[in-house]
């Protein structure tokens, strides 16, 4: 692992609010560099990852609340995602989410949350840790034909403000939205996050029951997607090396 702080670094620089502190890795897979470095380092440690083709960020988290419950801080990570890179790119262009996993901008792939919790926490127990992972397509210069890739784009082709503007931006809003769920319950949160979901759901409603979204169409219909952590585990917007082109 080759891990430095941000303070030790000539790179251009991401403005953090406390409690967070940044540290840059060379390391492609920031969830496994962040899950090595939880234990010791604690509740609001960065971890970054710029290179040709992806930016990757992984924060570390310390719950209060027992596991069925705390996971759903999942949902308020891909929201932050969400709601960053909805801020940082030109107007009047879309960013969606498929549950749970996956970010969506203007119908094509640019990435998707991936996230860990400490082994061996049972669903009653409060783990010592967690760390929600986000793993964007940078650029795809390396590829001969990008236009080969229609399902996928990345923020270079898209015209996104700079990598550390949305990681800044990312930091504040998990920032926000986790007070609004101390103080106001989780569904002052989580109808951010159904909000962009994709499809848009045009008639009926969406909540989160337990660990899952719900659908609820007028006629008294509805649909269970899978549970929260059965659906992580399929990873299908992913391969071994990042976000699928």
């Amino acid at each position: 692992m080759t891990m430095v702080r941000e303070d030790n670094l000539a790179a251009p620089k991401v403005v953090l609010p406390p409690p967070f502190t940044l540290h840059r890795t060379e390391g492609r897979d920031v969830l496994a560099e962040t899950v090595a470095l939880a234990p010791s380092e604690g509740a609001g440690t960065l971890v970054l990852h710029q290179s040709p083709g992806l930016l990757a960020f992984a924060v570390v988290l310390e719950p209060e609340q027992e596991l069925v419950e705390a996971q759903l801080a999942f949902l308020l990570g891909m929201t932050a995602v969400g709601d960053a890179l909805a801020a940082h790119c030109p107007p009047d262009r879309s960013v969606r989410l498929n549950w749970p996993d996956e970010v969506l901008f203007d119908g094509a792939r640019i990435g998707g949350g991936r996230f860990a919790i400490a082994p061996g926490t049972a669903d009653d127990a409060v783990p010592d840790w967690m760390v929600f992972a986000a793993e964007l397509i940078a650029d795809r210069d390396h590829i001969a034909e990008p236009g080969a890739y229609p399902d996928s784009t990345s923020l270079l082709e898209e015209g996104f403000d700079p990598a550390e503007d949305i990681v800044s931006t990312f930091a504040s809003y998990m920032m926000l939205y986790f007070d609004r769920w101390a103080h106001e319950g989780f569904a002052a949160v989580s109808n951010r996050f159904l909000m962009r979901v994709d499809p848009p759901l045009l008639r009926g409603v969406r909540r989160i029951e337990g660990d899952r979204m719900l659908e609820i169409t007028p006629s008294g219909g509805g649909r269970r997607m899978a549970p929260l952590r059965e659906a992580l585990a399929v990873q299908a917007w992913r391969d071994e090396t990042g976000p699928r082109l």
